[in-house]
Parts: structure tokens; C-alpha cells; sequence
């Protein structure tokens, strides 16, 4: 990590989201006019904010993800961005996760912090036990293969054709990271 993000690094701290943080996930969701370009499932926005904030803390207490969110030292309430650490899989010590940052706090470097803490986060989490953490990105999403392959991810695969956005085709890349990789 450079000296200007280690700099940066240490005005922000990732923590686990709490019912305060539904509401500022929730207003990103309803003002993102774009989401298509960050996923390629299908897109379920919730209706109302009860909604929202009722399915996001039954998946969170369901353990079926764990949600963290970027902020600011002293400013705990506010997020700046958020990872979802999902698809936990105990038997092969593997999760997948995504990350989002809306429109006012990309290009800031926020990206590189919020992975970098969130890499740590997962590797040192004795409960998860990963070995291995993995995302996916269209392959029209520079600025996240250029995140992803900065911390050291390594190109898995591709699935062909995979994201359709605005019926343009793109290939889904899937790029992951080994525990041992991070540490050495």
C-alpha cells in the first residue's frame, strides 16, 4: 500500500454494520441509477426502506453474509462505502464478497482503504476461517479490476457474455485471493 493511502488509512476504520448505517445503505440503493453495472444477478430493490432494512438484518442474523461498512474515526455513523461478504462456505473455508462506494466518494481512494481493512478483517476473522476470499466484475468495470489486481487478486476465470447492460454483453471475471498470498 502506497504512503498516501497508509495516510488515509488511518482516519477510517471498517466496522460491522449496525441499524444505524440501514438508513445511509438504503438511500444509496434508492439514488444509484446505475446497479445494473455492478452485478449481474438480478436486481431486487426493495420497496420501502422497512423492507430493506427487515430482509438486511434477517441475512445478517441468519449468518448468511456479513456486511461492513467504511467510516470515518469518530464519525461512526456516517458509511463511506460498504463490503458484503457473502456465500460463506465453512466446508472449502471460502466466502465471496462485493464492495460499493456511491457516485460522491469514488476516486478518492477510498476503495483501496475499505479492501485493504476488509482483506485483513477476513483473514483474521478465527470464526470465518477463510482461506480464500473471491469477487466478480464485469469486464467493463476498470476501475475494479484495477482495485482488485492492485491488492494482488488473481484472475480465476471468466464467464463468457455473462452481464448484460443496456444489451451490451460482457465477460464476468472471477478474481480471488489466498490467505497466504495476503500474509506472505
Amino acid at each position: 500500500m502506497n504512503n498516501k493511502i497508509k495516510q488515509l488509512d488511518e482516519k477510517y476504520q471498517l466496522r460491522l454494520l449496525t441499524k444505524q448505517h440501514i438508513q445511509t445503505l438504503y438511500n444509496w440503493n434508492v439514488k444509484e441509477k446505475h446497479f445494473e453495472h455492478y452485478t449481474c444477478r438480478p436486481l431486487k430493490l426493495s420497496q420501502s426502506f422497512e423492507e430493506y432494512a427487515f430482509k438486511t438484518l434477517k441475512s445478517l442474523s441468519e449468518r448468511k453474509e456479513k456486511i461492513y461498512v467504511l467510516v470515518k474515526k469518530g464519525n461512526c455513523n456516517i458509511p463511506l462505502g460498504k463490503i458484503t461478504l457473502f456465500d460463506l462456505n465453512p466446508r472449502n473455508h471460502s466466502a465471496e464478497f462485493g464492495y460499493y462506494l456511491p457516485n460522491n466518494n469514488r476516486l478518492q481512494g477510498l476503495g483501496s482503504i475499505m479492501l485493504a481493512r476488509f482483506i485483513q478483517t477476513a483473514f483474521n476473522d478465527n470464526e470465518l476461517n477463510l482461506n480464500k476470499v473471491y469477487a466478480t466484475t464485469s469486464s467493463n468495470n476498470l476501475p475494479s479490476i484495477k482495485l482488485l489486481e492492485k491488492f494482488g487478486f488473481k484472475l480465476d476465470g471468466r464467464l463468457r457474455e455473462h452481464y448484460w447492460i443496456n444489451e451490451n454483453k460482457y465477460d464476468q471475471l472471477i478474481y480471488s485471493m489466498l490467505k497466504y498470498e495476503w500474509t506472505k
